[in-house]
């Protein structure tokens, strides 16, 4: 028996919610007048929220098996676990790593289990406020909280745009401390083997990221042309492509070509270019870090500063021996825009001052008089305004002459 899309039964009741693609929803209640007029009500009141978009049948009927299948009833885990699972076709390795480790971390501990329907501006609010200060470690969660909330709305997981509230914080970005060329090769005169030498030449006259370095194989370098391809990189244990996903070719120096040459007998019968002192291929960036580079910066009279610092002294390098830019760039595998954002300062001052005297000369040239007559000027004066000064007084001589 049905009243008003509540069904009767002989022990229960059930609201009728087939017709909004629900199903018939149980009730524990006996089948008594008061309680099937509160059923009514119940159905009225969750009609209501079907027709303004915010009905979660979790929310009502926990026990349906059809609130596992409810979008809005999805718990916050649930969701980022299906985006995870998205993002992975799409993404490398190691960024996948690094998702699955924020969103696993401690901090989403207190939406874990929330459901979808429930997150709101305030809940949201509260999670950022409690995750760490330091805006970089700030900026990697709510990087991930942000995507997983848009993926969330534009799946109609949840009704509002969240994501749009995440905001990422400023933070001064470390801007490039390079050797200067003296102290690279003071640098290079205090590693303690062959091998370790070798691994920092090429590193500092090729630019080549650590993970690439660590991933060359000799089928990527051609020594009778001087020439090296860089292809891939090996990060988190695994090769990827380049950080860029670009195949890149370089142009080598003299000092890299030399090492090549040199490492070549070291390494030459096997795939990798570059190994440890046992012969074993890296599998981490760390270990020439931690086998050659720190005891090195240790014996060096030179301050201390990072491996990367090796890519930012080839750029710095070439810059100051004024090689154009563009070049410069394409070795390192840079977008000129970004190339330019990063050593703008370097390319500023590589010149010495022979832009800004390419620019004089060409002003001067285009206000030099027409018959050849050398410009004189005066203080503050530029050779134009000396000659609109005589043209005017030439026109009152005639004048005066008349």
């Amino acid at each position: 028996m049905t009243n008003n899309g509540v069904v009767i039964r002989e022990a229960h009741l059930q609201i009728d919610l087939r017709v909004y693609g629900y199903g018939r929803e149980r009730l524990d209640l006996a089948p008594t007048p008061s309680n099937i007029r509160y059923a009514e009500k119940l159905r009225a009141e969750i009609l209501g929220k079907i027709e303004r978009g915010t009905f979660s049948l979790a929310e009502y009927f926990p026990d349906s098996p059809r609130a596992k299948m409810d979008a809005p009833s999805l718990a916050f885990s649930q969701v980022a676990a299906e985006w995870l699972k998205v993002k992975a076709a799409t993404i490398q390795h190691s960024t996948l790593d690094h998702y699955q480790q924020t969103v696993g971390a401690a901090y989403f501990d207190s939406v874990r289990d929330t459901r979808m329907d429930s997150l709101d501006f305030r809940a949201i609010m509260k999670l950022t406020a409690a995750l760490p200060a330091n805006p970089k470690t700030f900026n990697n969660f709510a990087t991930v909280l942000r995507q997983i909330l848009e993926y969330a709305f534009k799946a109609k997981l949840i009704r509002e745009p969240l994501h749009e509230h995440v905001m990422m914080r400023r933070r001064q970005k470390a801007q490039p401390d390079p050797f200067t060329l003296p102290e690279a090769l003071l640098v290079l005169e205090a590693m303690a083997t062959e091998r370790a030498r070798l691994y920092y030449e090429v590193a500092f006259f090729t630019g080549m990221r650590p993970s690439e370095l660590i991933a060359l194989r000799w089928r990527n370098v051609n020594l009778a042309r001087g020439q090296l391809t860089v292809t891939t990189a090996l990060t988190r244990g695994k090769e990827k492509d380049t950080k860029t996903s670009v195949v890149r070719t370089l142009e080598l120096t003299s000092r890299a070509l030399a090492a090549l040459k040199a490492q070549h007998k070291l390494t030459g019968q096997i795939e990798h270019v570059f190994t440890d002192e046992d012969g074993s291929i890296f599998t981490t960036t760390d270990e020439p870090l931690r086998g050659w580079w720190k005891p090195a910066m240790l014996r060096a009279a030179v301050r201390t500063r990072d491996a990367r610092q090796t890519r930012h002294t080839f750029a710095t390098t070439c810059l100051m021996a004024g090689i154009t830019p563009g070049w410069v760039a394409t070795q390192l595998g840079h977008a000129p825009e970004m190339f330019f954002r990063v050593y703008s300062r370097w390319i500023v001052g590589a010149d010495h001052g022979a832009e800004k005297r390419k620019l004089d000369a060409h002003l001067y040239e285009a206000t030099v008089p027409k018959d050849g007559s050398k410009a004189e000027t005066g203080p503050g004066q530029t050779p134009g305004q000396t000659r609109r000064k005589r043209s005017s007084s030439a026109k009152l001589s005639e004048g005066d002459k008349a």
